[in-house]
């Protein structure tokens, strides 16, 4: 099983398969807040992020780009979240935590799953992007059917890392 997130790209080569793997980096920034401002995430559309309170802390988060394993965070992702979010709360102070994450993510949005092109001993699933939480009850499925033998409840064509 080939499912190690933004990590995948090297080793599906090393299975044989050429996959134009990249990595989504996706930002947030949090403060400690005892008593939330917010009761529910909320969206100011004409800004571009989103408020979400969680238990103790708000979190605001909505910034992405594509930009490898290893290069540095962008402080300008960082700035413009905390620029937002002053907007909004002008008293906030510096925030408690600043986050970059990594995505795994293909050109083309549509995620890797199914066997290796050396044979069904590697199966792959992985490149789902910022959707990976929503797609993994159905990756599983499909995953599960091939490493039981069973047939795909789907045409995995679309999908297969031979694609490419």
């Amino acid at each position: 099983m080939l499912a190690a997130g933004a990590h995948s790209r090297a080793l599906a080569l090393q299975a044989g398969d050429k996959v134009p793997l990249d990595t989504e980096r996706g930002y947030h920034v949090e403060w400690d807040m005892p008593d939330p401002r917010l009761t529910r995430p909320t969206c100011p559309t004409t800004r571009g992020f989103y408020l979400c309170p969680m238990q103790g802390r708000l979190r605001v988060a909505g910034t992405v780009e594509l930009g490898g394993l290893t290069a540095p965070p962008s402080p300008h992702r960082i700035a413009k979240l905390v620029k937002g979010a002053r907007a909004i709360f002008p008293d906030l102070g510096a925030p408690s935590r600043e986050w970059m994450g990594f995505r795994p993510s293909i050109p083309d949005s549509v995620p890797v799953i199914g066997p290796s092109s050396g044979g069904a001993d590697v199966i792959h699933a992985y490149g789902h992007g910022h959707i990976g939480l929503t797609l993994a009850p159905i990756t599983a499925r499909l995953v599960t059917a091939l490493v039981t033998g069973r047939a795909p409840e789907l045409d995995l064509t679309p999908y297969l890392p031979t694609r490419f």
